[in-house]
C-alpha cells in the first residue's frame, strides 16, 4: 500500500481536468444547462413566468399552470420533458475482452415530467421514461432499455422555520448528484440515468447546505413498471457545503455504503465501506479549480478496507481572446488492491458518473492514475470544441482494471506492467438555443501493456446525439 499511497500524493500534485462534458462544468459540479432547463429537472425553476409577462417562449405557458393562490402561497404546476437520440459505434468494446470486435446501436431516451407545488409547503414531482435500444451493443448492459418506468416519484415537505433557514424533506424516489459527481452521480451517458429510492434532508442557512440520506439505487429491468431498489446495495450519509475563503467553496462529506454481494479477490461477500472526503472549488479572473480528496475504510468479509482517492482540475480561460481558448489539466488517482496484503485497496466509487475519464466509458475510478491535459474554444459563441489526452496507469500491479459496476475485465490483474494507455478524444458541441444541443465525439483509446497482457485490444469509439429539452 505504501507505492500506492505514493502515487497518489504524486498524481495529487499534477490537478487539474478541463471540461469533460460541456464549458459550463469547469468548478463546481456538472449541474450545467439554461438557468431554466437544468441537468436535473427536479430544479428548474419557473416562478417568474407568474408574471405573464415575462413569457417569451412557445412552452412557457406549460412552465406555470396557475392552479390557486391562496394565504399559504401559490399552487400551479409545471410540466416539461426531455428527447435524446444518441448514436454510439464502438471497435473493440470492453478492450474486446470476451466482446464482439464491432458494434453500433441507437439508444432513445423520451422523458416527460410533471411538477406540482401545493402552497409553499409540499411539492409532487413525477418523471416517467422510455428509453430504447436499437440495435446490438454486443456486451451485457443494464443501462440500455427500460420501456415505460416511473424514473423518478417524490414527495416534498418544506415547512416554515423560525430559523431563516430553508429545511425540505423529501421521500421517494429521486436522482442524486453531487459535487463534481465523482463518488453520486446521475450517470448521463448512458441511456437510463441512476436513480435512488429512499429519504432525503436538505437544509439551506446562508451560504452553506447541509444533505442528510438514506436510499437504496434502482435497479433497471426493461419491462413496464417493474424497477425495484437493490435490497443488496444502500448508501447513507451527509454532504455539507460551505464557503472557503480563497479557495471558493468547500465540500465536507461522509458517505456510508453497504453491498450484501460485493467481489474481490475472487470471493463474494458483504462490503461495509465508510468515505470520508473534502472537496475546494471556485474561480476567481479566468483560473479555475477543483480538488478532491477522500479515504476510505471499513470491511469486506473478514479483511479491513483501507483506500484512498485524489483528484484535482486546474485550467485557465482566455476570456478576452477570439474563440476564448481554455488549457487545463487533470490528474485523478484511485487506489488498488496488494494482494498480499490482509486490507482491500481498491477504491470503490460507488456511484460515478460515466464517463468518467474520457468519453470512452471504459473505466472507472478504481486502481487507476490519469493525467490529462485539454484544450477547449468557442469558434463561434454557440459551439464549443474540447480536445483531450489522457495517459493511464495501474495504481497496483497486482489489481485489476474495472468497468461499470465494479466488475473487474478478465485477466487485469495478471499482467506485470502498470502501463494502461492513451485516449485521444474530441467533443464538439452545438447549443443551437435553450432547448436543442448537437454533439459529435470521437475518441482513441491506445491500448497499452497491462490491457493487452490480458489479452486487450484498442478501441475506438464515435458518437453522435442530438438532445431537445422542454
Amino acid at each position: 500500500m505504501s507505492l500506492v499511497f505514493g502515487r497518489l500524493v504524486a498524481a495529487l500534485l499534477g490537478f487539474a481536468v478541463a471540461a469533460e462534458q460541456s464549458p459550463g462544468a469547469r468548478a463546481a459540479s456538472p449541474e450545467t444547462g439554461d438557468p431554466f432547463y437544468r441537468a436535473l429537472r427536479y430544479n428548474d425553476d419557473f416562478r417568474v413566468l407568474a408574471d405573464s409577462s415575462k413569457r417569451s417562449d412557445p412552452w412557457d405557458p406549460l412552465k406555470y399552470i396557475p392552479i390557486s393562490t391562496g394565504p399559504y402561497g401559490a399552487t400551479y404546476a409545471t410540466l416539461g420533458g426531455e428527447l435524446r437520440e444518441r448514436f454510439e459505434s464502438y471497435r473493440n468494446p470492453n478492450f474486446g475482452i470476451k466482446a464482439p470486435p464491432n458494434s453500433g446501436y441507437l439508444l432513445h431516451r423520451l422523458q416527460i415530467e410533471a411538477d406540482l407545488h401545493v402552497t409553499d409547503y409540499a411539492r409532487v414531482f413525477v418523471q416517467l421514461g422510455n428509453l430504447e435500444r436499437l440495435g446490438n451493443r454486443g456486451v451485457t448492459s443494464t443501462t440500455d432499455i427500460d420501456r415505460l418506468e416511473l424514473l423518478q416519484a417524490f414527495v416534498d415537505i418544506e415547512p416554515r422555520s423560525p430559523f431563516g433557514d430553508a429545511p425540505v424533506f423529501r421521500i421517494g424516489r429521486e436522482e442524486l448528484s453531487f459535487g463534481y459527481q465523482r463518488l453520486v452521480a446521475v450517470r448521463e451517458g448512458p441511456n437510463v440515468r441512476r436513480d435512488f429510492d429512499g429519504f432525503r434532508f436538505t437544509d439551506t442557512i446562508g451560504n452553506a447546505t447541509i444533505d442528510l440520506l438514506a436510499v437504496r439505487p434502482v435497479s433497471n429491468s426493461i419491462s413496464a413498471f417493474d424497477d425495484h431498489f437493490n435490497v443488496n446495495q444502500s448508501l447513507w450519509g451527509g454532504y455539507l457545503t460551505v464557503p472557503a475563503g480563497i479557495f471558493g467553496k468547500a465540500d465536507i462529506y461522509w458517505l456510508n455504503y453497504e453491498n450484501r454481494a460485493a467481489r474481490f479477490r475472487g470471493q463474494t461477500g458483504r462490503e461495509e465501506r465508510r468515505t470520508y472526503g473534502v472537496r475546494l472549488f471556485g474561480e476567481a479572473e479566468g483560473f479555475d479549480w477543483n480538488a478532491e480528496v477522500a479515504l476510505q475504510t471499513g470491511s469486506f468479509r473478514s479483511r479491513q478496507i483501507r483506500a484512498a482517492m485524489a483528484a484535482g482540475i486546474v485550467g485557465y480561460t482566455f476570456k478576452d481572446t477570439p474563440w476564448q481558448p481554455r488549457i487545463g489539466l487533470s490528474a485523478n488517482a484511485a487506489s488498488g488492491d496488494d494482494s498480499r496484503g490482509n486490507a482491500i485497496g481498491t477504491f470503490n466509487a460507488m456511484f460515478p458518473r460515466l464517463p468518467y475519464f474520457a468519453e470512452t466509458s471504459l473505466l472507472v475510478p478504481s486502481n487507476v492514475i490519469d493525467v490529462r491535459p485539454v484544450v477547449s474554444f468557442k469558434p463561434v459563441p454557440s459551439v464549443t470544441a474540447t480536445f483531450g489526452w489522457d495517459t493511464l496507469w495501474r495504481a497496483s500491479n497486482t489489481d485489476g482494471l474495472y468497468g461499470s459496476g465494479l466488475v473487474q475485465y478478465a485477466n487485469t490483474n495478471k499482467g506485470t506492467s502498470d502501463r494502461v494507455g492513451t485516449e485521444l478524444s474530441a467533443d464538439i458541441r452545438w447549443r443551437v438555443d435553450q432547448h436543442l444541443t448537437f454533439g459529435a465525439i470521437a475518441a482513441q483509446f491506445i491500448a497499452g501493456p497491462a490491457v493487452q497482457q490480458a489479452l486487450g485490444k484498442s478501441v475506438t469509439f464515435l458518437v453522435a446525439f442530438g438532445t431537445y429539452r422542454f
